[in-house]
């Protein structure tokens, strides 16, 4: 009966054979194909999407574990959410990417451009964006470029959004991550080693002990309240960066440019500051006890209400410093600079 009605339905021209026959027709933006001419990939795990040229078209939000996007280039891509565990990006350029809360542990992103990037909660765990590493001969391990300092660039994450971003053991050797907001992201034995953080803001809850920020710019970068217990922050840049309260109890700032730095009320017992500039740096009730600053510049600097007890002052610049109520290394009082007690008014 049901085959009889079928055959009017075609006979009277309502089907045809050729519509009842023909396989559904899906487009490539539902296959999640990606990229021009004969450069094509499809999104999904372990795609191979080298060099395509995608801008603003690419997205997805599923399986792109393993997937490799070297020298793509994939503008404004949406990945919220996506799994992009150990995929590969080197050279990319991933400028205004969505990722919110992608998973990323162990993406290589060396050398990518990751500007304007949105990676609010995401996992960047162990994550490479260092400078692209160079084989040494057959059998041996990869290695940085050898000597090349500052010269070599990392990935470019300027004015990226990674906020809560879980960033424990990543390395960012050499990345540019001026005015990138990193509040509250976790940086444990994160490298930043001669990392650019110009007027980066790291505030907020979170750690760095024993981070490596050896050569690192932090120039304008806010790290009120940081722990940076024991971090290694030897010959880099602190201009004018806010660390009021931070705990850099042991850390090694040898070198460090800390000009008019702001570190009211921080606690930097044990820390070496030998050969630190410290000109016009605002030490209020900072806690340097034990601390080494032998041949430290200190001038100008504001240091009422700071502990020195058994602090290393010998050949510190000391001249136009301001004194009042410091306790100096031999636990006496400092009161040089103390403005003059108010007359009491005489009534007669």
């Amino acid at each position: 009966m049901r085959f009889r009605l079928l055959a009017s339905v075609v006979a009277a021209g309502g089907l045809t054979a050729s519509m009842l026959l023909a396989p559904a027709v899906v487009s490539a933006d539902q296959l999640g194909v990606i990229g021009k001419k004969d450069n094509t990939c499809v999104l999904d795990r372990g795609a191979d999407c080298r060099g395509v040229s995608a801008k603003y078209e690419a997205e997805h939000h599923g399986n792109l574990t393993g997937a490799n996007f070297s020298n793509a280039k994939l503008h404004g891509a949406d990945f919220r959410g996506a799994d992009l565990t150990k995929a590969k990006g080197t050279y990319a350029n991933l400028n205004h990417v969505q990722a919110h809360g992608a998973k990323l542990p162990g993406a290589k992103l060396q050398g990518a451009s990751l500007k304007h990037g949105q990676f609010p909660a995401a996992d960047l765990s162990k994550s490479k964006f260092g400078p692209v590493k160079k084989a040494k001969s057959k059998g041996r391990q990869l290695r940085a470029n050898p000597g090349c300092g500052k010269k070599c660039k990392g990935a470019d994450l300027s004015n990226a959004n990674l906020t809560k971003a879980d960033l424990t053991k990543a390395d960012l050797t050499n990345a540019n991550l001026s005015n990138a907001d990193l509040s509250n992201a976790d940086l444990t034995k994160a490298n930043l080693s001669n990392a650019d953080l110009t007027n980066a803001d790291l505030s907020g809850d979170w750690d760095l002990p024993g981070a490596d920020l050896s050569g690192a710019d932090l120039t304008g970068a806010t790290m009120n309240g940081a722990d940076l217990n024991y971090a290694k922050l030897r010959q880099a840049k602190l201009r004018w960066t806010k660390l009021k309260d931070a705990n850099l109890d042991r850390a090694d700032l040898t070198e460090a440019d800390l000009y008019t730095a702001w570190l009211h009320g921080a606690t930097l017992q044990v820390a070496n500051l030998s050969n630190a500039y410290l000109k016009n740096t605002d030490l209020h009730a900072a806690d340097l006890s034990g601390a080494n600053l032998k041949d430290a510049w200190l001038v100008d600097a504001w240091l009422v209400g700071a502990h020195l007890f058994d602090a290393n002052l010998d050949g510190a610049n000391l001249e136009g410093a301001t004194f009042c109520l410091t306790e100096m290394p031999d636990r006496s009082l400092n009161n040089d600079d103390c403005p003059p007690p108010t007359p009491t008014a005489v009534t007669e």
